[in-house]
């Protein structure tokens, strides 16, 4: 008869951890990046150099978007998460072979650039500059014969009848658009003349746009837009590309710093009325 396995008494067995073993067990080390980052600080970093908007790269790293300001705000002022961001920029410029001195030159033709390269506000000669005795001019027998026309069907009012007894009894005294006795040939884009006397040399007033069909360079040229009143010429911010090369140059100080001289210290503690207790350098620098 086989031997009965002998089975282990109860309490023997491998003891459970308690709760005070459990409670000190050290939590899992976050996964790093290989540039010793955690993975979602790293990944902030990458979002954050897309844009520069803190918020929605915290949000993208994966943060909440209930706390992702705050997240972000917080991670920006973290020193290894800045170091992170300056590092991923310096190489993405040198992958794109952008220098410092390339921005700054773009900075400063946008701050000093010409708006007049885009957006002209021309005097242009009128329809009665170069007429002969000044009368009006016009472009070509086309655009006379279809003047006549819509003068001849607004006088008629739709009415037939009427309409062709006007073009039977169209003669240089009926109430039509003038005659084109002073001839043809109206440039719109001649200068104005100063013995006009409908315009007295003024000329009428043209915006100028030039063409953009061609890819434009120009540095304040930032696209254009369809609006109710007509074409609207998007110009960049000079002020702003000013403001900021100043800035690179450090023109400006964000702080500003008073400071009082030694001898203006002595000077006033020579001249301190009695039992006025002694003067302290430090105070007079805010």
């Amino acid at each position: 008869m086989a031997p009965k396995k002998s089975t282990p008494a109860k309490g023997k067995g491998k003891a459970k951890p308690t709760t005070r073993q459990r409670k000190s067990a050290k939590p899992k080390a976050p996964a790093m990046a290989p540039s010793g980052l955690p993975w979602e600080r790293e990944q902030f970093c990458i979002e954050y150099c897309k844009d520069k908007n803190a918020t929605q790269a915290a949000i993208r790293a994966g943060y909440s978007e209930k706390s992702a300001h705050q997240q972000g705000w917080r991670l920006l002022r973290n020193v290894e998460v800045r170091n992170r961001i300056n590092e991923m920029m310096r190489d993405l410029a040198k992958e794109l072979n952008i220098e410092v001195s390339d921005v700054l030159k773009r900075m400063w033709d946008t701050a000093t650039g010409d708006v007049n390269d885009l957006v002209r506000l021309e005097h242009r000669a009128c329809r009665y500059c170069w007429g002969t005795d000044h009368e009006f001019q016009w472009k070509t027998p086309r655009e006379f014969k279809e003047a006549s026309n819509d003068k001849v069907s607004q006088l008629a009012g739709g009415d037939s009848a009427a309409l062709l007894a006007l073009g039977e009894a169209m003669t240089k005294a009926a109430p039509f658009p003038a005659d084109d006795a002073d001839g043809y040939g109206f440039d719109p884009t001649a200068d104005p003349n100063p013995e006009c006397p409908e315009c007295v040399g003024e000329g009428v007033w043209h915006i100028n746009i030039p063409d953009t069909h061609m890819a434009m360079s120009h540095p304040l040229y930032d696209g254009v837009k369809q609006t109710k009143e007509g074409i609207e010429v998007k110009i960049a911010d000079r002020g702003k590309a000013l403001e900021q090369v100043a800035r690179h140059l450090q023109m400006f100080k964000d702080h500003v710093e008073l400071g009082v001289s030694e001898e203006f210290v002595k000077a006033a503690r020579a001249i301190k009325p009695p039992h006025s207790g002694d003067l302290n350098p430090r105070s007079w620098t805010v």
